[in-house]
């Protein structure tokens, strides 16, 4: 498929990420779409990245929906009612949308409103790819298609680390809990988990299959800083989240994300402390192990995501789909 006309809603580092993806893909940066008034008239290259690229922000979205100026909205915002908004109002138009929200429609929506907005993006000819965030890709269709090599049944077993040193204030505060004193584990934390266990339990064919969580926040115990964020003893300064597929009594899947501000000095397996790990066995005791690096920045490889979902969703018939379902080249 050719190149794309894009509108990027968002200001942050995410959409300065997209910014520099356009410049070496076949698509255009086409608009640029923000809430905050303060950014209005302002251009998006220097907001995000400090050169100019000529496209200035509005928050008029419904005027810049009608304009017919683009045909996709990459929407790098927060995941709040206006994410929700943006996207309802893509779909009545009929104009797809990439976003980072999360992966998995059918989890990560309300049953009611899945089903409407999946049926209006039918009837409009709209597609909706969530292509997700950190630890989205190595724990989702990674594992997925690497358990296509081994004999079934496949059981998964892959463990990310993360250091948020460098995250958004955003990101860390309102959908992590940094800094504050909230109990139990954040929603939007607990959904970058649990959507890839689903999406692997769909990938390996399990049916009546449950999901145990043994996710916990970490507690700081002295003083330190994550991102700008200063954190006090007693206050939320990351997360270990651990979910667990379980189908016909037996453990299928088990994912863990480690979330910590400098966590590599933090966290120690043999003395050394591993960035990615997937294992794999096959049903006939067959094994592989897949040892990464990932970036230890990982807005950029967010923003190429999102790049690789608008370059590939024109494949799909209209509706709301996960990443597993674009193809892979």
């Amino acid at each position: 498929m050719g190149g794309r006309r894009v509108a990027i809603y968002g200001t942050g580092r995410t959409a300065g990420c997209l910014v520099r993806e356009l410049e070496h893909s076949p698509h255009v940066l086409a608009a640029a779409l923000d809430h905050a008034a303060e950014r209005v008239g302002r251009d998006l290259g220097t907001l995000t990245n400090g050169d100019p690229v000529g496209v200035s922000v509005t928050d008029d979205f419904d005027a810049a929906l009608c304009s017919g100026a683009f045909d996709l909205v990459a929407y790098v915002g927060l995941a709040d009612e206006r994410h929700i908004e943006v996207m309802t109002a893509c779909i009545e138009a009929g104009v797809d949308m990439a976003h980072t929200c999360f992966t998995h429609p059918q989890l990560a929506l309300e049953d009611e409103l899945h089903r409407r907005l999946a049926e209006r993006a039918v009837a409009t000819g709209s597609r909706i790819v969530g292509t997700g965030v950190t630890p989205g890709l190595w724990l989702d269709v990674l594992p997925a298609l690497l358990s296509t090599g081994l004999a079934a049944p496949v059981s998964v077993h892959a463990r990310q680390l993360s250091d948020i040193s460098g995250w958004g204030r955003g990101v860390l505060r309102d959908e992590m809990g940094v800094g504050t004193t909230r109990i139990g584990v954040p929603p939007r934390a607990d959904l970058g988990l649990s959507e890839p266990a689903h999406m692997l339990a769909e990938a390996l064919k399990l049916t009546g299959y449950t999901v145990e969580s043994r996710s916990r926040l970490v507690v700081a115990e002295k003083a330190i800083t994550v991102g700008d964020i200063e954190v006090s003893p007693g206050q939320i300064e990351g997360a270990r989240l651990e979910l667990a597929v379980i189908a016909d009594g037996q453990e299928r899947v088990r994912l863990e994300w480690i979330a910590l501000a400098n966590v590599f000095s933090r966290i120690s397996d043999s003395g050394e402390a591993r960035p990615l790990e997937i294992r794999l066995t096959g049903g006939d005791g067959s094994e592989m192990e897949v040892l990464i690096t990932p970036p230890l920045d990982p807005y950029p490889g967010t923003g190429a995501r999102v790049i690789q979902a608008i370059t590939a969703m024109g494949t799909l018939a209209p509706g709301l789909y996960a990443p597993t379902a674009l193809p892979i080249a």
